[in-house]
């Protein structure tokens, strides 16, 4: 075992110091499992040549100064190309010479691999340079034309000179790109070999057995050895004590440390209270939680935690300390920030007792076991990692390690299992939330039967490694789910109006609810993938990983790698949806501003608007689309491949959506239906009320919508009620007597037509009688109006007006009468008589069958 490296453990220490959102210890660290490669071909530099189609000749012209243009060249690249790379050659053959040798240490490797980062970036910087002096250079050659070949007149002696100046001019370019990648390509090939040592050298350590674990030697000789490390550490505080020179500037910097601690303690204690104050009604709402809880962990944990930084700190800064000395304040102070910090998370998020402003769905004993067992775990885990770090500082037998280590691996993993045990009363059991718990659950008691097998198996080192991941990682892990519960109350709080950010949201953008509801979503998104990009480092450190490997792959991760021969970088692409989003946002703000400014002032018709705007905002967002697609580093010339794949593909299953699309941009451009028209198509009728890409929306009397595609519109019969124009005829039907005078029925109808207001005098009301029915004159009145919604008003009014009309005029609306005629009313009448002659002799003879059943009565 070993005392992990303070570079990376000091970075991670100041994160949790100030932002007090995370627990990082310094642990020994597992290596990172990257895939070795071969030893990669480095390529022959490319010889002086022209661009394709020029003959270039093997070796430079007589009358080419070469050390003039290699001069020119080392100054435009501001290097002396050739000392440069063989300074690389030598460093890189030294490094592999090194890397060759047994028992490499962890801080060995280090430097070899700050000095490989040194060089790369010095590569980088080279290769950054040229492409542009080359591609310049091959533009000057092209200028000059090919070269003359066999047969043909020689050129002038002037351009000869020239273009013999620019091949090796361009030669020597084209050598330092070559130089760059292949030295690049090294560099790749011995950053594997170091990982490939690290991770030998790790299974080596935590794979192998710790002998006489259960021997009576070891444990025999204990109540010796304690009194030795304590007297070995007594020596080393008093050496420090005594060499230091400024004993005022230590008692200084304590008082200053203490006035801080009360100061802070004294804010805890005010702000707790402040932000915990909730007088609205019943239990404050989650978001009202978590927005809370981040200021109540900072107060609570702020009061320790700033003032042991503080004193290490300038400690550190104002004395030279020795290194095992700075160790040991380091690791001490790093316990105390690690108890205290804990704490603070447990007691606000699980709030055993303020249950109204707990975050987890707990019960109150559930909650209060919790939150006492984990700070005991956290307790014992910063103890035992600087007790076992001390034995390591004073140099202690094996045999006191070993009575760290293993009491202190069974220890964390006892605590956990007592954790796993606590019972966790959830309202709904098959929530989310809990399913997600049981499979963490699953997970940590196989982790702590493998601490408690290796333990008792005696591999000491992969028992302790194991139970501190599970402690730092687990805790981590905890932080980023806090995070995100936070996330979600700053979510929710957008919806509300309550909240700060609703409220601000409501009264400033003035955003209803529902499209804070639609905001709120890609905020929430973005700002989880935020703690999770960012927590991730965090979580790489305690498994061996240092800041140069991690800056190295986010580099990577967010400013470029390649997919063949394409440069892809995470952030151009977060970029370009950015600007897909920004452009997308313009078209919608410029349609707006159209449509408002400038179609309906000029008194343009509904439909006429609608086609302008929807072309408009097609064509933004084509044009969002292709800067986005360019600003990713897309080459748009390589669109015309899936082009060509995209045309197969409509030729096969997309022939419908083009079809549609096709036929929506015609309804666009032709307008033979524009929204707000009444249409009949498919056996639905109803008004037009958006036409999008590939269907049309059409909302029928009954108020349902119905989406038609747009290619019905153009193959189908269409019938357009309003086309040109909205006036419709409206036709009434109604029956009068015989007796009635048509002349008459002919005046009061058109009487009746023409004093209603919605009717249009032009053309005029039309009366048509149209046939002779079996019981009336059948009449059927024709008027029309401007406005085809007002046909059923119009209808209803002229209905009701026409019945008056007829009464008062005495007109007679006949209705269905049937007359029956009887031709022998005499034979129904001697049929009737029969028929009751018949009933009234079955009466008869009825009362004479019950009287002759009446039973004798017995003397």
């Amino acid at each position: 075992m070993r005392i992990c490296g303070r570079s990376a453990l000091g970075p991670t220490f100041i994160c949790i110091c100030f932002l007090i959102s995370g627990i990082v210890a310094g642990t020994p660290r597992a290596f990172g499992q990257t895939a070795t490669s071969d030893q990669p071909t480095v390529p022959v530099p490319a010889q002086a040549g022209g661009v394709p189609g020029q003959k270039t000749s093997a070796a430079p012209d007589a009358s080419v100064n070469t050390g003039a243009i290699t001069q020119d060249v080392n100054q435009e690249l501001g290097l002396d190309l050739d000392a440069k790379t063989a300074g690389w050659r030598q460093h890189l053959d030294r490094v592999e010479s090194d890397l060759r040798r047994p028992h490499l240490r962890y801080s060995e490797l280090n430097a070899y691999r700050d000095e490989l980062q040194r060089i790369r970036g010095e590569v980088k910087d080279l290769a950054n340079r040229v492409p542009t002096r080359l591609d310049a250079n091959k533009a000057q050659l092209n200028l000059l034309g090919p070269s003359p070949g066999a047969g043909q007149p020689q050129e002038p002696e002037q351009i000869a000179h020239s273009r013999a100046e620019l091949n090796y001019r361009l030669g020597l370019l084209s050598a330092a790109e070559a130089a760059a990648k292949s030295t690049d390509l090294r560099i790749d090939h011995l950053f594997n070999t170091i990982e490939d040592i690290r991770r030998r050298n790790f299974a080596s350590i935590l794979l192998q057995p710790i002998p006489g674990v259960y021997a009576y030697e070891t444990w025999s000789r204990l109540p010796d050895y304690i009194p030795i490390a304590v007297e070995r550490l007594r020596d080393l505080v008093d050496g420090w004590w005594e060499g230091v020179p400024d004993r005022q500037e230590l008692a200084r910097i304590g008082l200053e440390a203490s006035l801080l601690f009360l100061a802070l303690l004294f804010a805890r204690w005010r702000g707790v209270r402040s932000l915990r104050r909730w007088q609205g009604e019943g239990e404050p709402p989650f978001w009202r939680r978590a927005s809370s809880a981040a200021g109540v962990v900072l107060l609570r944990a702020s009061p320790v935690a700033v003032p042991v930084v503080f004193a290490y700190a300038m400690l550190a800064a104002e004395q030279r300390l020795p290194d095992r000395i700075d160790w040991l304040f380091y690791l001490t102070a790093e316990m105390a920030v690690i108890i205290f910090t804990v704490a603070a998370l447990v007691t606000t998020t699980l709030a055993p007792r303020a249950r109204a402003w707990r975050l987890i769905p707990v019960s109150d004993a559930g909650a209060t076991r919790l939150c006492g067992l984990i700070i005991l775990l956290a307790f014992v885990y910063g103890l035992t990692t600087l007790l076992y770090a001390i034995t390591r500082l004073v140099q202690a037998p094996f045999a006191l390690t070993i009575a760290v280590a293993l009491p202190s691996s069974l220890l964390v993993a006892g605590l956990v299992i007592a954790i796993l045990r606590t019972p966790l009363r959830s309202e709904n059991p098959a929530a989310p939330s809990m399913r997600l718990f049981r499979t963490v659950r699953t997970v940590v008691w196989t982790i702590v039967a493998a601490i408690v097998a290796c333990a008792l198996a005696g591999y000491l080192p992969l028992a302790r490694f194991l139970a501190q991941q599970l402690v730092v990682t687990g805790s981590i892990l905890a932080l980023v789910y806090l995070l995100l519960l936070w996330v979600d109350g700053f979510a929710q709080s957008v919806t509300d109006d309550d909240a700060v950010a609703g409220g601000w949201l409501k009264q400033r953008a003035h955003l209803e609810r529902s499209r804070r509801e639609q905001l709120a979503l890609p905020v929430s998104l973005l700002l989880k993938l935020a703690v999770l990009v960012l927590s991730v480092p965090f979580i790489m450190l305690q498994w061996g990983y240092t800041w140069p490997d991690i800056e190295d792959w986010y580099r990577q991760l967010f400013f470029g790698f390649h997919i063949g021969n394409t440069p892809v970088t995470f952030g151009a692409l977060l970029a370009s949806i950015i600007v897909f989003g920004l452009g997308y946002a313009a078209a919608r703000l410029f349609q707006g501003w159209l449509d408002v400014q400038v179609l309906q002032p000029a008194g343009i018709s509904g439909g006429v608007r609608h086609s302008i705007r929807t072309g408009v905002g097609y064509v933004g967002i084509l044009i969002a689309a292709l800067a986005a697609v360019s600003y990713a580093g897309f080459n748009l010339s390589s669109l015309a491949i899936v082009a060509g794949a995209f045309s197969i593909g409509i030729g096969f299953g997309l022939q419908n959506l083009v079809n549609n699309f096709v036929s929506g941009l015609i309804l666009l451009a032709e307008r033979p239906i524009r929204v707000g028209d009444l249409v009949v198509v498919g056996g639905e009728e109803g008004y037009v009320r958006k036409i999008s890409v590939r269907s049309t929306e059409i909302e029928t009397f009954d108020r349902a919508h119905v989406l038609i595609p747009n290619a019905s519109f153009v193959s189908d019969k269409v019938k357009n009620w309003t086309l040109r124009n909205s006036v419709r005829r409206v036709a009434i039907s109604i029956g009068t007597a015989y007796a009635c005078n048509p002349r008459q029925v002919r005046e009061v109808l058109l009487k009746v037509a023409r004093s209603n207001p919605d009717v249009l005098h032009t053309p005029e009301p039309v009366v048509d009688l149209r046939e002779f029915g079996a019981s009336s004159l059948n009449f059927i009145l024709y008027v029309f109006i401007d406005d085809i919604g007002k046909t059923v008003r119009v209808r209803t009014d002229l209905s009701m007006a026409i019945f008056d009309a007829f009464a008062e005029a005495g007109i007679e609306i006949p209705f269905t009468q049937t007359d029956v005629n009887i031709r022998n009313i005499d034979r129904l009448h001697e049929l009737i008589a029969d028929y009751a002659a018949q009933q009234q002799e079955g009466s008869l003879e009825t009362g004479r069958r019950r009287f002759t059943k009446v039973p004798a009565v017995a003397d």
